[in-house]
This record gives structure tokens, C-alpha cells and sequence, in this order.
């Protein structure tokens, strides 16, 4: 019985196969060679070792991990703490909730190119954003001159868009909680932190690792929204992993390279992944 229900997961396993596993085998067969070219080179592990000594390549990894670290820190908490701010019935928690939801539903294409009308100098972002640094700083908004505008921009791009699906999840996560322990925790005199560190969390905290996860690999990969607003500039200072993958490989032609930069990439992700998941749990792992 138990062998014939494995069968059931036979097309799951295919379908994951031929879109996961045999791609990094042709990725592989790149790595080593010089593909697409007037001559077609065994190099071993010579783009691997180039790889490393580019510092194009290493400077855009750091700038993506601290972009998605950013964009974690500010998302996380945000999207938590709307959902309990709207967890309660009403219709005006339900016309806001959806206002929050809405931009998550927009392609990442789009979200590029709306942002790029609105923080335009006559835009509202940008005549907002350039009232606000004058007063402030005394200085003016510039996206395309300024790299801590536009990285700073780019953060609150992805914030917009994205702080909706956690929104989202929290919220279905708080309506699903058992309120028992809830209860008896007041009951019993505790503070609200403690309710929240002792009985809410630990439900929590499953979801919560689930939509983390999936914004942490979401926001390594990022790539159209910042390729249509800045295109990487000004200089490289929005250029991301992506992109930069992106020019070696379609816009240089030169696929061994840009094969390497997209294997080790993957395990940085993978590795990242797997940190994240170690941190949440405390070493026990998401099947315990």
C-alpha cells in the first residue's frame, strides 16, 4: 500500500527533475567549456577560478545580499505587524487590507515601469522625495545621479510590492491560532510581549519561515524592476548578481563565464537558504 501511494508523487518528481535537476547538468557542460563560440574549448575550471578574481561579479553579490537583507528586515516585521493591526472584522480593515494586497498583484515588469513615471522629477514620488531630501538634507532627489537615492529607491519598490504576500500570509496565520494558550496566558498575568514571545510566536513561527524564505530567494533574483528604473545605475551601483549575469551572458556572448557566475550563484542562494531555515528552527530543520 505504502509503495503504491509513493507512485503518486512519480509526476511531482519528474516535472521537478526536468525543471530543476537537468538544467544544472547542461549548466555543468557549460562551466567547463567555451560554448557558442567560433571555438568550442575545454577550460576545466578556468571561469571558475576567473570568477573569483572579477570584482564586478563579487561586488554584486555583497549589493544583493544586502538588499535582500534590507528588504527582509523592513518586510517581515511590516507585513506582521499590519496583520495584526487588521486581523479584526469590519469593512474598513477589509478595504485597507485589500489596498495593502493590490500591488503584490502586479507583474515585477510593471511595477518597474510605474515606478519609473512616478519618481520622475514631475512625478509624485519624485516631486514628494525631492521636498522631502531638501528639507531635510538640503539636497535634491536625484535617481540617476545619486547611488544612495536609487538603492534606496529600489528598496522601497520592492517594499511596496511585496509587503502585501507577507501581509497576507501573517494575516491568515493570526486567524488560524489557537487561542487557548492565548487565553490562558492572560489569565495567568502574563505581559503582552510574553503572550506574544510564548503563545503566539511558536504558531508563528512556521509561516513565517515559509514566506521569509520565499522573499529571501525572491529578492536574490531580483532583476526586472531594477533593469527597467535604473538599469543597474547610476555607475553599477544597482547593478545586481541577475544583471550582471544577464550582460556576460546575452548581451557579451560569453555563455562558460556567465554559466560559472550562475552555478555558484545557485549555492549561494541554496547556502543562504539553508542558513535562514537553521536560524528559524535553531538547528531542528522544518520536518520535525
Amino acid at each position: 500500500m505504502k509503495f503504491g501511494k509513493l507512485w503518486l508523487l512519480l509526476p511531482a518528481v519528474i516535472l521537478t527533475a526536468f525543471v530543476g535537476i537537468f538544467p544544472i547538468f547542461a549548466l555543468l557542460n557549460y562551466v567547463v567549456q567555451t560554448p557558442f563560440e567560433i571555438e568550442n574549448r575545454f577550460v576545466g575550471l578556468e571561469n571558475l577560478a576567473k570568477l573569483f578574481k572579477d570584482y564586478r561579479f563579487t561586488d554584486a553579490v555583497l549589493r544583493t545580499i544586502v538588499f535582500a537583507a534590507l528588504s527582509l528586515l523592513i518586510q517581515i516585521p511590516l507585513g506582521l505587524g499590519l496583520a495584526y493591526l487588521f486581523r479584526g472584522a469590519g469593512k474598513l480593515n477589509a478595504i485597507l487590507s485589500s489596498v495593502i494586497i493590490l500591488p503584490t498583484l502586479f507583474p515585477p515588469v510593471t511595477i518597474g515601469m510605474m515606478w519609473l513615471l512616478l519618481t520622475r522629477t514631475n512625478g509624485p514620488f519624485g516631486i514628494t522625495f525631492n521636498f522631502l531630501l531638501n528639507s531635510i538634507f538640503g539636497e535634491p532627489y536625484d535617481l540617476y545621479k545619486n547611488a544612495i537615492h536609487a538603492f534606496a529607491t529600489i528598496i522601497l519598490m520592492d517594499m511596496w510590492h511585496w509587503t502585501g504576500l507577507t501581509f497576507l500570509v501573517s494575516l491568515a496565520a493570526l486567524t488560524s491560532m489557537d487561542e487557548t494558550y492565548i487565553l490562558s496566558a492572560r489569565s495567568e498575568g502574563a505581559t503582552r510581549w510574553q503572550i506574544f514571545r510564548y503563545a503566539e510566536f511558536p504558531q508563528l513561527l512556521y509561516p513565517l519561515l515559509f514566506i521569509t524564505l520565499l522573499r529571501l530567494i525572491d529578492s536574490l533574483k531580483i532583476f526586472d524592476e531594477v533593469f527597467i528604473l535604473t538599469g543597474g545605475g547610476p555607475g553599477l551601483s544597482t547593478e545586481f548578481v541577475t544583471q550582471y549575469i544577464r550582460t556576460i551572458g546575452i548581451e557579451q556572448w560569453i555563455f562558460g563565464f556567465s554559466s560559472a557566475m550562475s552555478l555558484v550563484y545557485l549555492y549561494i542562494v541554496l547556502i543562504l537558504s539553508w542558513l535562514l531555515i537553521v536560524g528559524f528552527t535553531r538547528g531542528r530543520g522544518i520536518l520535525e
